[in-house]
């Protein structure tokens, strides 16, 4: 039996398991006081897991790792507080909503440690974040987690080499990496990518006989807490991808590029027989088989577990220390004064309804009547209708030029599309298939514009993995034909 209560200001988010009682504290109220109601109320902290993991004041864990109980707590969560990714605001933020619920005959785990044991008594090592909370306007904005649970350096460097290796291109040309480049945020600074048959990097990368790719590349930046919501719940398997959002988790996302024609397949193969190629490939590579063997314990690497590696070491490229983030824990010089009036601003012309949670993206699809990326041969229609995905607003230092065709070169550009719109710029979307919300958009101009993208600039941090390795188990280019 669920039943929901109202306490009184515990000031943080906490997730904790209980025998079989279950009992989330999710703390919404305003710790802070102000002289008007839309003042702005002192960060709350948050602790949050990934995977059912739960962490106490003390730092001691009980958990559960059962996939099902996970999607009903928060399943629970979102009905009982009446919380979604589109209704933030109708959050009660006055009072902290506790949800009990029976949990049924789940497995426990010790709570002095950080070990997560699931019913078939397998074990796995975690890690807890903790995320703050603020309110602005009745709207919450939250930080990134300021840790992540990491997967052990074998699977990380196993990753990493198979993330440079072209070996699992068709050509042999292309990597991971040739098209997600730390130099440019691990995005690669160009409208839409040049994959297979190209030479150089990033904007100076020549067209290769597949041609550009129809999409601007997204940076894989922080895409371990894809899906991640304002109350920092996520489910690492269920974490939307692409802009389009058709692949769910990264070890799923990181196969799809070795599929494409332009982006790594090329022409000598079929996705069916690249598949088995590459994975023929890695096989037959005793650099491989060992590093596989040692970090996975498989005698044999497959398709599956080409994914998993590649997702552990992409789960280790996180930027969660920007100024934004460091001023809600507590820095209160992190960010200048025309930063936090530009938050007040983000909040108050509407930016936060989509670009919510703490990667400043609800991930869900958009009609936003977009122009069409220049040099496309057919219109882009996203998931079908015109509709595209919350991109995130973080490290957009990095990651220009914007849009899922690379359309906008400056975040100005960006903001001015934003500024009043009346009417599509796509031909193929007509204006009443405009998303509402991006119609009742007021005017951004002027100074208004301009403090908005001062707090765009406080969610850069530029504190995150740049290393590349020396050489790949391949022996072939690092990183393909970029330089």
């Amino acid at each position: 039996m669920n039943k929901l209560t109202l306490i009184p200001n515990p000031g943080y988010y906490r997730t904790r398991f209980t025998g079989s009682l279950v009992t989330l504290l999710l703390c919404l109220s305003a710790c802070g006081s102000g002289s008007s109601s839309d003042s702005l109320i002192s960060p709350n902290t948050a602790s949050v897991a990934n995977e059912s993991v739960a962490a106490d004041n003390n730092g001691t864990n009980n958990t559960n790792t059962s996939t099902e109980f996970e999607n009903e707590i928060e399943a629970q969560v979102q009905s009982q507080t009446e919380i979604d990714n589109e209704d933030i605001s109708d959050i009660n933020i006055e009072a902290n909503a506790v949800i009990e619920t029976e949990a049924g005959n789940n497995s426990e785990t010790s709570t002095e440690t950080e070990t997560v044991t699931n019913a078939n008594n397998q074990t796995t090592s975690a890690t807890i974040g903790e995320v703050r909370t603020i309110q602005i306007n009745n709207v919450i904005l939250t930080s990134l987690p300021d840790a992540i649970a990491l997967p052990d350096s074998e699977k990380v460097e196993l990753g990493r080499l198979l993330f440079w290796d072209p070996i699992l291109s068709g050509d042999l040309d292309v990597a991971c990496a040739t098209c997600h480049l730390p130099e440019f945020g691990y995005g690669d600074g160009r409208e839409r990518s040049v994959g297979v048959g190209g030479i150089g990097a990033g904007p100076a990368r020549s067209v290769g006989h597949t041609g550009v790719v129809p999409r601007n590349a997204p940076t894989v930046l922080n895409t371990a807490w894809n899906g991640i919501n304002q109350l920092g719940l996520f489910n690492s398997e269920r974490a939307p991808m692409f802009w389009d959002n058709r692949t769910q988790s990264l070890a799923l996302q990181a196969l799809e590029p070795l599929r494409s024609q332009q982006e790594m397949r090329g022409d000598s193969f079929t996705i069916e027989e690249i598949e088995v190629e590459v994975i023929s490939r890695l096989n037959a590579n005793s650099d491989y088989q060992a590093r596989f063997q040692s970090a996975y314990s498989a005698d044999e690497i497959t398709l599956s577990l080409l994914g998993t590696a590649l997702a552990d070491f992409q789960t280790t490229l996180i930027a969660n220390n920007a100024p934004f983030d460091r001023w809600m824990r507590g820095d209160t010089n992190a960010m200048t004064a025309d930063q936090v009036q530009g938050m007040e601003a983000f909040v108050e012309v509407g930016c936060a309804k989509c670009h919510s949670g703490p990667m400043f993206s609800d991930y869900a699809l958009h009609v936003l009547g977009v122009a069409e990326a220049t040099g496309l041969d057919t219109p882009d229609t996203g998931d079908g209708n015109f509709a595209f995905r919350t991109p995130t607003l973080r490290q957009l230092a990095f990651t220009a030029p914007y849009f899922h065709g690379g359309q906008d070169s400056t975040l100005k550009d960006v903001i001015d599309f934003y500024d009043n719109p009346e009417n599509s710029e796509n031909p193929n979307v007509p204006n009443d298939e405009l998303d509402d919300d991006f119609l009742n958009m007021p005017t951004i101009n002027g100074q208004l514009a301009e403090r908005i993208e001062q707090f765009l600039n406080a969610l850069n941090d530029d504190q995150f993995d740049r290393s590349k390795p020396e050489s790949v188990p391949s022996g072939l280019p690092v990183g393909g034909l970029i330089e």
